[in-house]
């Protein structure tokens, strides 16, 4: 079987034999290679005015386009949960190296303030400025930044307690879900909008919440401490979880409620496909529910086909997935000067036909950035390129 080769950060995270880990890692990076790259997609859209809502916000009904738009919308809705989620684990894998080659747990603490500061300068300087007047999607590397701040702190402690303070975040913010929504989505304060919700009024605008988004990070956290189990090595494992999930989706989606925030009872024009349209932010249960379920079940589907691991294709993934921090700065540069080329153009063609040809041609210059910079930071793994 051919492979690529493992990033630095998640090679040596167990001593299970080589070929399982090699595999489990690699597709633990194909899946976060296609969370990044159906992000792009919702992200060159954005930048062509073009919507592929598919999700709502702050318990408002979501407005739709023509199907086009919002089934491609359901493909990019699987990139943030999955995002957030696999950068825990990511992180265990990171620290557990570390731990191994014996470097004290203050290296580590200052690795990843370190890092954190890094995503967060980045947010507020290269980011902003490509999202210059584009949408709401400024701070998310702030909220990863200040989450991995946390995790530096937090990590000390016993993965059990870990384990209750990630579903005690989770679950209390579901239980506050329709006050945090009704009373400050939108606000002015951004430390308001950080902390809990989100804003588009804000300078800079705010839609990742750490109340709402950090206990996915550190949830990840948790599990990728067991991933060199036996049994999360089988595809039917990651197949019972994806059900379960998606099972607990359907119920709470059925019931309309606690984890619920748009219910389909709030569509009077209800159509079928409108049980698919969730609320991301705040970040609905049932919106997680249901895109890491379905993630879960495309991570079973490579541990199943190990093979499929070594097809170029899925290989392209798993690079992408190696340096997907790299590539979401990249990306958005790349896509903020490819979109107001188009834009300047003032071609008579649809929307969606432009965001897929942006798209389409963002990620032939995407490709071989993410490929060079893999390469750079393996030659180079002790300089500032490790931080991204």
């Amino acid at each position: 079987m051919t492979t690529t080769q493992v990033s630095p950060i998640v090679s040596t995270v167990t001593a299970v034999p080589q070929v399982a880990t090699k595999e489990r890692l690699l597709g633990i990076d194909a899946l976060r290679g296609i969370a990044i790259i159906v992000m792009a997609l919702d992200h060159a859209a954005s930048f062509v005015s073009t919507s592929l809502q598919a999700e709502s916000y702050g318990g408002q009904p979501a407005i739709l386009e023509n199907w086009t738009h919002w089934v491609s919308g359901l493909f990019t809705n699987l990139a943030a949960p999955t995002f957030w989620f696999l950068s825990g684990v990511s992180l265990a894998f990171f620290i557990a190296s570390r731990r191994r080659r014996g470097e004290p747990s203050w290296t580590t603490t200052r690795f990843l303030l370190t890092r954190g500061s890094v995503l967060i300068l980045l947010d507020l300087t290269i980011c902003r400025w490509a999202w210059a007047g584009q949408g709401p999607y400024l701070q998310v590397l702030l909220s990863i930044g200040l989450s991995l701040a946390l995790i530096s702190v937090v990590r000390l402690l016993p993965l059990r307690v870990l384990l209750g303070l990630g579903l005690t975040l989770l679950f209390s913010y579901q239980l506050l879900l329709p006050i945090i929504a009704l009373q400050f989505s939108q606000t002015d304060n951004f430390w308001l909008a950080l902390l809990l919700a989100y804003s588009t009024k804000t300078d800079p605008a705010v839609e990742y919440s750490l109340f709402g988004w950090f206990s996915l990070m550190l949830l990840g956290f948790v599990l990728g401490h067991y991933m060199s189990s036996p049994a999360l090595r089988r595809a039917q494992t990651w197949v019972t979880i994806g059900l379960a999930l998606l099972s607990a989706w359907f119920i709470l989606r059925l019931i309309g409620g606690f984890g619920d925030l748009t219910p389909y009872s709030a569509y009077t024009d209800a159509q079928w496909y409108h049980f698919l349209i969730m609320n991301k932010t705040p970040p609905s249960l049932t919106y997680l529910t249901f895109n890491l379920g379905v993630a879960a079940l495309v991570l079973a589907m490579f541990f199943n086909w190990p093979n499929w691991l070594g097809h170029p294709f899925v290989r392209w993934l798993a690079i992408t997935g190696q340096v997907s921090l790299f590539f979401f700065v990249a990306h958005i540069v790349v896509y903020s000067i490819l979109g107001q080329a188009v834009m300047a153009l003032h071609l008579p063609i649809p929307g969606m036909v432009k965001t897929y040809a942006v798209w389409g041609a963002g990620l032939f210059i995407l490709i071989p950035l993410a490929l060079a910079y893999r390469s750079l930071r393996q030659r180079y793994p002790q300089s500032i390129l490790r931080y991204l």
